[in-house]
């Protein structure tokens, strides 16, 4: 079948994903403070660009205010070029206005989390009993709680750091995985919630996560526009698993 070929091969060439345990947190921060220089350097130009086009549309009012003064009688072409050079420049600093809004957001965002990645880093190092006293049951009990209430950065975080750990049954590392690829699906990464799901339908197809994980499968081939995989995967869902809630769901969605 199209859909099983699909699926393994995206199994084989993703299944490679390396832990959150395995990145050196201090490179990533390193890397987060270079982007929000050069996004600081952006803003500054952009902030110097918009001055300059103010500056040159005050100029251009004024050689209006001038003419209209000195000479009620102007030419039509002229003003009528002149003022299509206003509506241009005034279009494009709106443009750059809206641009340096958003940079200025993104900034924002990127100083909160480098400020709490900082803070765990030193609150870990710090003090090293502390880390130590939430099982992991519990870490992922609090991480699928967080998808659940759509945080979805912090339950991405808390997640990959549970990939691995040596104390989770394999049943645990399932929601793990699933934790993570409704956090993908949801934030519309739909290749990196294909391959979380897909490591528990291609392993565990019988586990209690697998008819689940499969309809989430379809569903984000569906909205990758595979249309042909994701029909065959939403059928698979019902002939795999036809007493199940899910296989329900995928009458509907097919």
């Amino acid at each position: 079948m199209k859909f099983l070929s699909f699926f393994f091969l995206l199994v084989l060439s993703v299944s490679c994903i390396k832990t959150a345990e395995q990145v050196n947190r201090e490179k990533r921060i390193e890397s987060m403070n270079a982007q929000l220089t050069d996004s600081q350097g952006l803003v500054a130009d952009m902030v110097g660009q918009i001055k300059d086009m103010q500056s040159q549309l005050d100029k251009l009012n004024g050689k209006i205010e001038e003419l209209e003064y000195k000479n009620k009688s102007i030419d039509p072409e002229s003003f009528n070029k002149m003022n299509e050079s206003i509506t241009l420049m005034k279009t494009q600093q709106e443009t750059e206005g809206v641009q340096l809004q958003q940079i200025q957001n993104e900034l924002k965002e990127q100083r909160a989390f480098i400020e709490k990645v900082t803070a765990s880093l030193s609150s870990s190092s710090g003090n090293p009993g502390k880390s130590q006293k939430k099982s992991a049951k519990t870490e992922l009990a609090h991480a699928l709680e967080l998808v659940t209430n759509n945080s979805f950065s912090d339950a991405r975080e808390e997640l990959e750091a549970l990939i691995d750990h040596s104390e989770l049954t394999p049943g645990d590392h399932n929601k793990v995985f699933h934790g993570l690829g409704r956090v993908e699906y949801y934030t519309k990464n739909y290749e990196k919630a294909l391959v979380y799901f897909s490591k528990i339908y291609s392993r565990f197809p019988k586990a209690s996560l697998a008819p689940s994980s499969l309809l989430f499968i379809a569903r984000s081939l569906k909205k990758m526009e595979k249309n042909t995989e994701s029909k065959e995967a939403f059928a698979k869902v019902i002939e795999d698993y036809p007493k199940s809630k899910e296989a329900k769901e995928a009458k509907k969605e097919m």
